[in-house]
């Protein structure tokens, strides 16, 4: 039995994606594309002892719980975008709550 609710899941999140294009002078950029939305559970820094085995390098990350994921949806390279703000993947803990949720640590970016 999961110690999260299914119905927990009540943000939703937008996947970003790395696509690269040319502009108007024909240079070669990198922008962040939408992909999908999930359904999502918000946490700020929820594991402690995940925390205190890498010290300060997760200070002010968030978690977002998302059903199980196999690796096939989600990856390091993506991106989060959740209320307006966009996050890098820092780690994917695979099989979360007795393999129920995936759990993505993500730091905010800052453009």
């Amino acid at each position: 039995m999961a110690n999260i609710k299914t119905s927990r899941l009540n943000q939703r999140i937008t996947l970003l994606v790395k696509t690269r294009s040319r502009n108007e002078f024909f240079e070669w950029i990198e922008t962040w594309n939408p992909d999908r939305k999930i359904w999502c559970s918000v946490k700020q820094q929820y594991f402690k002892d995940y925390q205190d085995t890498y010290g300060t390098t997760l200070a002010n990350t968030t978690n977002f719980i998302i059903r199980y994921d196999t690796g096939q949806l989600v990856s390091k390279s993506n991106r989060i975008e959740f209320k307006g703000k966009q996050y890098r993947i820092e780690d994917i803990l695979e099989g979360s709550f007795d393999r129920d949720f995936t759990t993505l640590v993500c730091k905010q970016v800052e453009d």
